[in-house]
């Protein structure tokens, strides 16, 4: 009962403390959005150098709500060195080799859970045989 009573509470403080902060989040995300606006604006007009990429814009609706795949997590356009022209990597700006990296990543995944369930099917088989001679015991000894 206690532990239900922490919990909600550190949920409560947690849920609170994301509104009291939420507006500022939202208004840093819009003035992001605004400086990318301006930067493809800037590559548009051939103002910025050579093969700069803008980054993506940031969705202010359901950015307390991030899943792994969200574009915010890519750091397209931020680099560092000033002095770097070469070309985009084929992870950051290769549609393609993304869908085959998320891909992979859910192969992987698959083949995770397949181990884990045979695991479960192997612990589960071991529990049946055991209640099965149990029960094949309790038969023997009730006939006697």
């Amino acid at each position: 009962m206690l532990t239900v009573l922490l919990d909600q509470k550190l949920r409560t403080h947690t849920d609170s403390s994301i509104k009291r902060r939420d507006p500022t989040v939202q208004n840093l995300a819009r003035k992001y959005n605004k400086l990318c606006g301006q930067l493809a604006d800037l590559i548009q007009s051939g103002k910025a150098p050579r093969n700069a990429v803008a980054p993506l814009l940031i969705a202010t609706k359901g950015l307390f709500h991030l899943d792994i795949d969200d574009e915010i997590w890519q750091d397209v356009g931020l680099d560092d060195e000033v002095g770097n022209q070469g070309p985009i990597p084929r992870w950051l700006g290769d549609e393609n080799v993304r869908m085959g990296i998320r891909n992979l990543l859910d192969r992987d995944r698959c083949v995770e859970e397949e181990t884990r369930l045979k695991h479960e099917r192997q612990a589960l088989q071991e529990w049946a045989e055991e209640e099965w001679h149990c029960i094949e015991v309790a038969c023997q000894n009730e006939g006697e």
